[in-house]
C-alpha cells in the first residue's frame, strides 16, 4: 500500500508595515513548534535571511526540535525571484550565506517570495546546490505559471545549464475542485473542512500534500488593508490542528520537504 505523505511548511515572512510586531513572529513560531511537537511531526520552515538574522534565538528552536530551515529569499522581495540571472544568482548566495552562519548548516530548499518565480531563479537554485524548490501552484490560477501543474514534485527542465533535470520541483497542494492553495489566508477563510476535502482528493490521486502556513495566520494581532489578511486569525490554529488530526486519520506519513525530496531522487536513481 502506497503512503500518503503529508508536507506541512511554515512561511516566516519578515515583519511589515501593517503587522511590524515581532512578536506575531516569535509568538507564532512558539505556538506552531507545540503543536507539531504534540503530534509528533517535523516540518519545514522556509526563511528569508533577513528573518534569520534578526531572530537568531527563533531560528535555534526551530533547529533543536529538528525541523527543517529552507530558504525563502533575501529580503523577501516580491520582485527578487525574478529579476536576470546574475542579479538572482547573488541574491540566493548572499541568502543561502547568512542562513548557513545563523542556523549551522546550508539550506538545501527554496521557496519564492510570494510564489513568484521564473527560469533564472532555477538556474541561480542549481548553481548554488539547490536540492529542490517549493514555489510552484498546481494551479491554473497560479498568477505566474498559468498551465496545469504536475501535483506530484517532478524535475524541473531547465535551459541554459548542464544540469537540466536536477533541480526537483515540491508543488505547493490546492484543492482539486476548487483550485486554491491548501494553507494560508485560503485555510482562514474556507476553514478545515474545505481544506481536509482537499488533503483528501490529492491523497485519493497519491499526490503528496504539501501544505504552508504562515506565523501571521493564527496570531489575532495580525492587521491587514483587505479583510482576508486577517480573518480568523484567532481561530486558524485550532483549524490546522483539526488538519493535522484528519491527515494522521487517513494515514499520512508527515515528512519535511528535504526528506519528500531525497525520496523522490531515490527513485529516480532506482
Amino acid at each position: 500500500m502506497l503512503k500518503s505523505y503529508f508536507v506541512m511548511t511554515v512561511d516566516v515572512d519578515p515583519p511589515t508595515p501593517t503587522n511590524p510586531d515581532p512578536n506575531i513572529i516569535e509568538d507564532g513560531v512558539d505556538v506552531l513548534l507545540e503543536l507539531f511537537d504534540n503530534y509528533a511531526i517535523k516540518s519545514t520552515f522556509f526563511v528569508p535571511a533577513v528573518v534569520a538574522e534578526k531572530f537568531p534565538a527563533v531560528m535555534k528552536k526551530i533547529i533543536k526540535q529538528r525541523h527543517e530551515i529552507a530558504c525563502h529569499g533575501l529580503r523577501h522581495d516580491k520582485n527578487e525571484a525574478i529579476s536576470d540571472l546574475s542579479k538572482q544568482f547573488k541574491i540566493i548566495r548572499a541568502a543561502t550565506n547568512i542562513i548557513q552562519s545563523v542556523v549551522g548548516t546550508r539550506p538545501v530548499g527554496y521557496r519564492a517570495p510570494l510564489f513568484r518565480i521564473n527560469e533564472n531563479c532555477w538556474i541561480a537554485l542549481q548553481k548554488n546546490g539547490y536540492v529542490y524548490d517549493s514555489s510552484l501552484l498546481c494551479s491554473i490560477l497560479s498568477r505566474v505559471h498559468r498551465t496545469l501543474l504536475p501535483s506530484k514534485p517532478f524535475f524541473l527542465s531547465v535551459h541554459k545549464t548542464k544540469e537540466n533535470g536536477t533541480l526537483l520541483e515540491i508543488p505547493i497542494s490546492t484543492n482539486l475542485f476548487l483550485p486554491l492553495p491548501l494553507g494560508g489566508a485560503y485555510l482562514r477563510v474556507l476553514g478545515s473542512k474545505w481544506s481536509n476535502i482537499g488533503v483528501k482528493a490529492n491523497f485519493l490521486l497519491q499526490n503528496p500534500v504539501v501544505f504552508h502556513i504562515h506565523p501571521k495566520d493564527i496570531d489575532s494581532r495580525t492587521r491587514g488593508r483587505q479583510w482576508w489578511a486577517y480573518r480568523n486569525t484567532s481561530k486558524c490554529i485550532i483549524e490546522l490542528e483539526e488538519i493535522i488530526k484528519y491527515a494522521k486519520q487517513n494515514g499520512a506519513k508527515f515528512l519535511k520537504a528535504v526528506e519528500l525530496a531525497n525520496l523522490e531522487i531515490r527513485k529516480k536513481h532506482s
